[in-house]
């Protein structure tokens, strides 16, 4: 196994009822800015076919010093303001290492 200093995100973010449009706009421009940072090779929103509810962020950041700068940038103080915080009743995240593929 190569040894790379790369680190990938999975964050999922379960809407609440009925509100999953106003997270996934909020979210969507949080892509938007966040491709622009120092560090972000892949940062991806999915939504479930399943249940538009759930929404998934797969990231990619060059180190985990770059993931950590953008936990602390613009893009995301500019997302917390918007106050989406409130359509989301639950939320998990896991910072993973490529191990295959």
């Amino acid at each position: 196994m190569e040894k790379t200093s790369e680190i990938t995100i999975v964050a999922t973010a379960i809407a609440l009822q009925n509100e999953e449009l106003n997270l996934r706009r909020e979210q969507e421009k949080l892509v938007t800015e966040t491709l622009k940072e120092k560090g972000c090779i892949r940062y991806e929103l999915h939504q479930s076919k399943d249940d538009p509810r759930v929404l998934v962020f797969v990231e990619t950041w060059a180190s985990e010093e770059d993931w950590r700068a953008h936990m602390q940038g613009e893009a995301i103080k500019k997302f917390q303001a918007s106050g989406a915080a409130r359509w989301i009743a639950d939320f998990t995240l896991y910072r993973m290492t490529k191990i295959a593929g």
